[in-house]
């Protein structure tokens, strides 16, 4: 009887020691493998964006938690700029369609469009320019304009600004720089819809104006 027991308990002894080593073996081999992806090369990434390096940080630490490999947290790289891109063409697609229809308000105002709105509007650009500085880029030379009438001549600070956000196509900005064109050339006010403030008077002032003036 004790032999029989000894003989039955040896091989479970032995199917132990093998699953304990199995199991060492595949902790050893994934401590291997998320050793090796611990350190990640610069990430490629496409033109026009960039990885500064606490981003690389935060992604290298999340690629690490979940043991990737270099090929595939570029993979993952690559789809995130693929979603960006996606995006940053839709955002500018909308800008686009929003210059375009403010553009056409602009062709259509009764103040200043219809027939007379080039020239209305060459008026509006040169006030708005009056009161600007020329426009200089990062290494102080000139920023030029592209396209339109003004092509090749030096652009100031706020056309710059108006160009890149397209308030320059909307009909109010349009509208107050037209007015301060026209004030300009004539050499009288042209009122909006603002009323002047009115500053309260005194009761001598209104018993006695003739005494105030």
């Amino acid at each position: 009887m004790s032999d029989e027991k000894q003989e039955t308990s040896a091989p479970a002894e032995a199917t132990a020691e093998t699953a304990d080593t199995q199991e060492s073996q595949v902790s050893s081999e994934a401590g291997e493998s998320k050793e090796v992806g611990t350190q990640y090369e610069p990430y490629t990434v496409p033109e026009g964006f960039e990885i500064d390096g606490t981003v690389k940080a935060d992604l290298d630490g999340l690629f690490q938690d979940v043991n990737l490999d270099q090929a595939t947290a570029q993979k993952m790289v690559d789809k995130h700029f693929e979603i960006l891109g996606k995006q940053k063409a839709n955002y500018e697609d909308q800008m686009e369609s929003q210059r375009q229809g403010w553009a056409s308000e602009a062709m259509a105002d009764k103040e200043f469009g219809g027939s007379a709105l080039s020239e209305n509007m060459a008026g509006a650009r040169k006030a708005m320019n009056s009161f600007s500085q020329p426009a200089v880029d990062s290494e102080g030379k000139a920023i030029l304009s592209t396209e339109g009438p003004t092509k090749g001549q030096q652009m100031t600070e706020i056309e710059v600004l108006m160009n890149a956000s397209g308030w320059g196509n909307h009909p109010a900005m349009i509208r107050v720089f037209h007015r301060i064109g026209k004030a300009l050339s004539e050499d009288h006010f042209v009122a909006g819809d603002m009323r002047p403030r009115e500053e309260k008077k005194t009761a001598a002032q209104v018993m006695y104006p003739s005494m105030n003036q």
